[in-house]
């Protein structure tokens, strides 16, 4: 049977100020839609908040290097697994995502283990967040495209060396990218 996809959006104490249904419609409705045209699956999304989670929503991500902050997110992430059993879902088709008011460093706005279940992003940019989310459904930087639709707009997985401010947001995977992620969906199928 051809499971659905969830993504569980843990909204960091950094972000308790901000309203979770204007996170959700800013960076995550696209995001949503999007998954679902590529998959022909539901995706289910659930943004937690900070109250509801408070070993996760505290996780000191500015700490060290972006890759000990992924590191030490994957290891909260997997106590937390631990505590609720679900045979259903596995790491492929299940993705948790740490999302922050701030960057983890100066240059880093987001990192995730590539084809991975655990990514953490900020709030710095309408597509960081859907970037971290491609990646651990197997797109590639090298993948993104760059389309003219009366502006030129650059799709999801452009790097930071790559994007540009004078490029709007495609809000979308490449071709490429797309079927890079159909193809992860059906290999672990």
């Amino acid at each position: 049977m051809s499971r659905s996809l969830v993504l569980y959006v843990f909204i960091h104490k950094d972000l308790s100020e901000h309203d979770s249904k204007a996170l959700f419609e800013s960076h995550f409705s696209w995001l949503a839609d999007e998954f679902e045209e590529i998959s022909g699956k539901p995706f289910a999304l659930f943004m937690i908040q900070p109250s509801d989670a408070p070993g996760l929503s505290d996780h000191a991500y500015k700490i060290g290097t972006p890759e000990q902050a992924i590191f030490d997110w994957r290891e909260k992430v997997d106590e937390h697994k631990d505590l609720r059993v679900s045979d259903y879902y596995d790491d492929h088709t299940r993705k948790f995502l740490l999302l922050t008011r701030d960057n983890l460093s100066d240059s880093v706005a987001g990192i995730a283990s590539q084809t991975g279940y655990c990514a953490i992003s900020s709030i710095n940019g309408d597509q960081t967040p859907a970037h971290e989310v491609g990646h651990m459904f197997g797109a590639e930087h090298e993948d993104f495209e760059v389309y003219y639709n009366g502006w030129w707009d650059e799709t999801i997985m452009a790097s930071g060396t790559a994007a540009s401010v004078f490029r709007g947001n495609a809000k979308r995977f490449s071709d490429k990218n797309r079927e890079r992620i159909r193809n992860y969906l059906k290999e672990h199928d």
